[in-house]
């Protein structure tokens, strides 16, 4: 699945369009229209590497909200069409993750 997305390529660069590719969509899985996403203080520092260990390209942006569109067969927590949102971290044991 392409998602289009705004990614830095070093870190010097601004942020640029950038197309990636996502996995398909699991049992367990929902998918969302994100419809605002967050770019913190912390995602700066990510992307110009000031904490180190920074793998480019990167696409920062947290705390989103956004729309369901597709649901994993296994998913009972989440619906199409419900609206999210979603903190600093997702935590793999819910009933749901992002893909």
């Amino acid at each position: 699945m392409k998602t289009a997305a705004y990614a830095a390529i070093d870190n010097h660069s601004p942020l640029v369009p950038f197309t990636l590719e996502r996995r398909d969509l699991g049992a367990n899985d929902i998918h969302l229209e994100i419809l605002y996403c967050g770019v913190c203080h912390s995602d700066i520092h990510q992307v110009k590497n000031e904490w180190g260990g920074t793998t480019y390209p990167i696409v920062p942006g947290h705390e989103i909200v956004g729309r369901v569109t597709q649901i994993g067969n296994e998913v009972q927590k989440f619906g199409i069409g419900d609206l999210v949102g979603i903190g600093c971290f997702v935590i793999a044991a819910e009933p749901a993750t992002l893909v």
